[in-house]
């Protein structure tokens, strides 16, 4: 290899300009954000600091970056975009990264190189970081529990006992893995090669197949269960064709023959088992869906029980529950009492099958680590970070468990005695992910699974009517969401992590000049105006606390004060339309239902009683159209209180914030629509259903949060698109 060959080296610390790269975590940072990087397009960046001033052809940089594998230009030119995307680097004028025409690249910033004392022993240079399967940034997911029980949603790495085979694999033309060396020098390499997000793998019990979903072409906004061999050119197999539901991790039989998935839709949340070799889906229990989704979930060795995530009473919060798999009888291992916490997540078993690891998850999104015996017991606090806690597994040998948390700022990977104590950064494993039987490969998902979010603006003929015209306001690189235009339609408030926090924004109409109005830290959302424009409403929650408040602030910035707060949590604000109340969903008596808050007596007033999430008065401030966090569709009823009625069954499970009313109807995201996600139009007098918009395509409305704005006249539609790509890496020769 050439002396540039990123795997000859030991992992370095590189300095230059604003940036700090630090090899061994795969990590690219400014000041205090780090962002995450591919893993080919982080070698990339490396391959060019060890050759800062020089220039290098292309040639030379594939050839170290992909050595065997044939890859065209195209690859190492999106690669180089990528990177000059992050580094904020303008090909034209150009800070870092000069392209020669036709020949290669020269680094033009000088490059400070120590090993910042990361080369410790048993650390390869060449392991990749795991970022985590994650959708939205770590630190939006604060706002959320089930957004950060989505970041534990944690790929069970299970170790099986008993395998019997799912049969002949050299028949079935599975690849004749080579056996491991214990010698051999730790490999990182690249599992697959899909367009879109994949996510949640786990290991077959012999090793030779992977489980994931994978978010496909052809339905974008929905994951689907595949099976892959490992290694050779094999195609994965689909298992599942969703259409309106969330699936989730796939944990593998103890003889290999089935795999089993959680799956939430409009109508919740059960587990199903299917054929490894594809068929029918067998249900086997129903299972509660507070987070979204179904937290990953474990099977006993001898395949008898299921461990898992689930209400130990009903209406209760979530604990951990063994099911048996002969009875259906539920054992519950782990409870809670109501407004303890939020409850508990991604239960996963020990490789011995005795102890089972779980995180205790706050309602602001932190959590701690613990582990109790399956036989029952007092569970053992393993961190007392209150951090937001990732994806974990236990190691091959079962004395530690590894886990992500940005217990130091950034996420990255740590380990923890099984019985408490000192936790130290991990260094044998790149990642956390699901290890191989024998402990000897671990596959994980890759870095940088979503890649940005983007505010575009639609102009339509009319209200309900064609498209005349579409564009991008404001950038993918900007992490905005949330967009509302005010009542006059000259400006746009929003969201934005361009400052390094959730804070609120105001950006002309045509996305110019944006100009931040709150610097509260930690995380501050669904911002919305008052029907006179001069207030904004908004929920924030503040760092290293666990409930949000609700705030308003004048249209200037100014003024800001707290109107809603208390021991429970409280978000998605919207005012009446005569300014004098703001509705907001609270979880005050043990779910999520509506409330309103009048001004000037501070009274607040519980208005729904069967679930409430985000909703908007219509313009008469007769009615309440509202919509739910469990299930889908969105219902009205008198803003004053009195029974609820449906209106459409079109907002679907996960995007109970992508709607917003009009004086003549409601505009949402039908996330299920036909070819694709759409944005649709549903009249009050025709009571009728209406597309205005596909959606589908590589970037795609974003679920778990209220990004859909409308202008009073239903003319001007504001949209949020994100675009998700994550890829699977394994690490072979681990032991």
């Amino acid at each position: 290899m050439s002396d540039g060959v990123v795997t000859d080296h030991k992992p370095c610390v590189f300095k230059f300009g604003e940036y700090e790269v630090r090899q061994s975590e795969f990590l690219l940072i400014r000041g205090e954000e780090s962002f995450p990087v591919e893993p080919k397009v982080f070698r990339v960046l490396l391959f060019l600091l060890r050759n800062p001033g020089r220039l290098v052809k292309k040639d030379e940089i594939v050839n170290a970056v992909w050595e065997d594998y044939s890859v065209s230009d195209n690859s190492l030119t999106r690669s180089v975009a990528t990177l000059r995307r992050l580094l904020r680097d303008d090909a034209r004028e150009p800070r870092y990264i000069a392209t020669v025409q036709t020949i290669g690249y020269r680094f033009l910033c000088p490059v400070e190189v120590s090993d910042g004392g990361l080369n410790q022993p048993g650390a390869a240079a060449s392991l990749t970081r795991d970022e985590q399967n994650r959708s939205i940034p770590e630190r939006r997911k604060a706002k959320w529990v089930f957004a950060a029980v989505m970041a534990t949603g944690v790929v069970v790495a299970v170790a099986w006992f008993g395998y019997r085979g799912v049969k002949n694999q050299n028949e079935a033309g599975g690849p004749n893995l080579a056996k491991h060396s214990p010698t051999a020098p730790v490999r990182v390499v690249q599992l697959t090669n899909l367009s879109g997000n994949v996510s949640w793998p786990a290991f077959s019990p012999d090793g030779r197949q992977i489980a994931f979903v994978w978010d496909a072409e052809d339905h974008p906004s929905r994951g689907d269960l595949y099976v892959q061999f490992v290694g050779g050119d094999s195609q994965p197999l689909r298992l599942t064709h969703t259409r309106s539901e969330y699936l989730t991790p796939p944990t593998w039989s103890p003889d290999g023959r089935e795999v089993a998935f959680g799956r939430c839709d409009d109508n919740g949340g059960a587990i199903y088992t299917e054929s490894a070799l594809g068929g029918p889906e067998h249900r086997i229990t129903d299972v509660a869906c507070p987070y979204g989704y179904v937290p990953p979930f474990s099977l006993t060795s001898d395949g008898r029980s299921l461990v898992l995530a689930d209400r130990c009473v009903p209406d209760g919060p979530i604990g951990i529950v063994v099911l048996s798999m002969e009875t259906g009888a539920k054992r519950c291992l782990v409870a809670l009492s109501k407004g303890e916490e939020s409850g508990d997540s991604g239960p996963v078993l020990s490789p011995d099958g005795q102890k089972v690891a779980f995180v205790r998850v706050r309602t602001g999104g932190a959590g701690d680590l613990y582990s109790v015996p399956l036989a029952g017991g007092v569970p053992t606090r393993l961190t007392t970070d209150n951090s937001s806690v990732g994806a974990f597994m236990w190691t091959a040998d079962g004395k530690f468990i590894c886990l992500n948390s940005t217990r130091s700022g950034a996420e990255r990977t740590w380990r923890v005695p099984v019985g408490g104590g000192t936790i130290e950064p991990e260094t044998r494993y790149p990642g956390v992910g699901a290890l191989s039987r024998d402990g000897s490969r671990l596959v994980y998902p890759g870095p940088s699974a979503f890649m940005g979010s983007s505010v575009w603006r639609a102009e339509l003929s009319g209200e309900g009517g064609a498209v005349i015209g579409k564009r991008q306001l404001l950038p993918d690189s900007s992490l905005d969401y949330g967009p509302q235009p005010s009542p006059d339609g000259r400006q746009i408030v929003f969201e934005s992590m361009r400052s390094g926090h959730d804070e609120i924004w105001k950006s002309n109409a045509d996305g110019s000049d944006p100009r931040r109005l709150t610097a509260l830290r930690g995380a501050a959302g669904t911002p919305r105006w008052s029907a006179d424009g001069k207030w904004i409403v908004f929920d924030h929650l503040p760092e290293n606390q666990n409930h949000r408040q609700i705030f308003v602030v004048d249209e200037e910035g100014r003024n800001l004060h707290m109107v809603v707060s208390g021991d429970y949590d409280t978000g998605v604000a919207s005012w009446s339309r005569d300014g004098s109340a703001i509705y907001f969903t609270s979880d005050r008596t043990g779910s999520f239902q509506i409330w309103r808050h009048q001004l000037a007596t501070g009274r607040d007033m519980q208005i729904t009683h069967d679930g409430g999430q985000a909703c908007f008065e219509s313009f008469d401030g007769k009615t309440l159209y509202f919509s739910k966090f469990s299930g889908g569709g969105i219902w009205a009823m008198p803003a004053t209180g009195g029974e609820a009625h449906h209106v459409t069954d079109a907002l679907h499970f996960g995007y109970w914030g992508e709607f917003a009313v009009t004086e003549n109807g409601l505009y949402l995201v039908d996330s299920s629509a036909d070819p694709g996600p759409a944005l649709m139009y549903y009249s009050f007098r025709t009571r009728q259903l209406k597309q205005i918009l596909n959606l589908n395509g590589p970037a795609k409305a974003v679920p778990w949060s209220a990004n859909l704005g409308v202008s009073r006249d239903g003319r001007t539609v504001l949209v949020v698109l994100g675009t998700f790509r994550s890829s699977l890496v394994m690490a072979e020769n681990l032991q």
